[in-house]
């Protein structure tokens, strides 16, 4: 899927051209998509990762705040109307930087979730850090 010149494709999906997180999700919203920013304060650790996620999808009270239950929280989304899901983070690099192993766990859980049929998530869009 071509999008806002990007190659949207399930999964993963890093930018490295200076754009805006905000931006970005209303062009996905007006491309179709559910597209929510998920750092809108900076994501360092599994606590911040998992209060922003939780934050940004409205996840179910049932919502563990732990990698299981993101894993299951991710694989159970569903497309609202047929817009599907996409998570936009301004800053990825922060977590990257500060917890690696879990910067990769996530990406992972991400991408199985993305990989599920019928997925309801499309992508993570990590950008390059702020413009």
């Amino acid at each position: 899927m071509k999008h806002l010149g990007l190659d949207l494709r399930p999964g993963i999906v890093r930018l490295e051209d200076p754009l805006d997180a905000d931006a970005v999700v209303e062009r996905l919203a007006a491309a179709g998509f559910c597209a929510v920013r998920v750092d809108r304060a900076p994501v360092f650790d599994r606590e911040t990762l998992m209060h922003a996620l939780y934050q940004a999808l409205q996840l179910p009270a049932w919502f563990g705040f732990n990698l299981d239950a993101l894993a299951d929280a991710l694989a159970a989304l569903e497309a609202i109307n047929g817009r599907r899901w996409v998570l936009v983070f301004q800053d990825f690099t922060v977590l990257e930087d500060s917890d690696p192993e879990l910067a990769e766990t996530f990406c992972e859980i991400v991408d199985e979730a993305c990989a599920l049929p019928k997925a309801g998530l499309v992508a993570a869009v990590l950008l390059a850090g702020r413009t």
